[in-house]
C-alpha cells in the first residue's frame, strides 16, 4: 500500500518569537491528528490497520512513521502503536484511544495523552515522544504574533487555499469567488495597518515628510 501524506507546516521548535513557558509553535510540530486518520481511512471502527503516514515538508526526506491502529473492539476502545525514526532517532510508542458514542449512533474517537492522561484529537511530537499540546508546552503562533504579523499570516493562508497546495484542491465556482474577495480584502488590510504603523512611527520621531514643494 502507498504511504498516505499528512501535510504540515514544516519549521524548528521554538523559531520565532516564543514566550517563556513555551517551546514551540504548533504550526511546526509534526502532528497525528485521530480525524484525519480516520478521513485517511487508517482508523477504522471494528478493524485494525496498519499503514505510514508521511509529512510533507517540501523536501525529499520527509519523515514518516508505522501505524498500527486497533479499533477492533471499539466499546471498549483500542490502541496506536507508533513506529518511527524522526528528529530524535528510532523510536516506538503507545497510544491509547477511547470511543465515545454519538448522539446520531456513531462514534467519536480521542487520543489519550500518555502524559496528562487527558482526552484530545490531537498528538505532537516534541521530545522524542508525541503528547498533547499542553504536555509539549507548545503555543500557537499568532499567540506570539502582532497585529500585523497576523493580519498578513492570514492573507497568506487564503493565497494558498486560493491557489491549492498539498491535496487541497483548487476551488472552483462561486466557493473560488468568495475566496478571491477575501484574498483581497486581507490585503487591503495588511497594507493599509502597515502604512498607519508606518505613519505613526514617522510623526514620534519627527520626521514626517511634509508635501513637496514644486519650483
Amino acid at each position: 500500500m502507498s504511504p498516505l501524506i499528512m501535510e504540515v507546516m514544516m519549521g524548528g521548535l521554538g523559531s520565532g518569537s516564543e514566550r517563556s513557558i513555551n517551546v514551540g509553535n504548533v504550526e511546526d510540530a509534526l502532528a497525528l491528528d485521530i480525524r484525519a486518520l480516520r478521513r485517511l481511512g487508517i482508523a477504522r471502527p471494528g478493524e485494525c490497520v496498519c499503514d505510514t503516514v508521511r509529512w510533507s515538508n517540501g523536501g525529499l526526506n520527509a519523515p514518516s512513521a508505522r501505524l498500527r491502529v486497533d479499533l477492533g473492539d471499539v466499546e471498549r476502545g483500542g490502541g496506536m502503536r507508533i513506529v518511527s525514526n524522526l528528529i530524535d532517532g528510532p523510536g516506538m510508542q503507545h497510544v491509547a484511544i477511547e470511543a465515545l458514542p454519538t448522539s446520531w449512533g456513531g462514534w467519536r474517537f480521542y487520543l489519550i495523552c500518555p502524559i496528562t492522561a487527558r482526552r484530545c484529537e490531537v498528538l505532537y511530537y516534541a521530545e522524542g515522544r508525541f503528547a498533547s499540546r499542553a504536555a509539549q508546552r507548545l503555543s500557537y503562533a499568532t499567540q506570539n504574533m502582532t497585529d500585523l504579523s497576523r493580519v498578513r499570516r492570514k492573507a497568506v493562508k487564503l493565497c494558498r487555499r486560493f491557489s491549492g497546495t498539498g491535496n487541497t484542491p483548487r476551488p472552483r465556482g462561486r466557493n473560488r469567488i468568495e475566496i478571491a474577495a477575501r484574498v483581497s480584502s486581507a490585503e487591503y488590510e495588511a497594507k493599509a495597518m502597515y502604512l498607519d504603523r508606518l505613519s505613526a512611527a514617522a510623526e514620534r520621531s519627527g520626521t514626517r515628510a511634509g508635501p513637496s514643494k514644486k519650483r
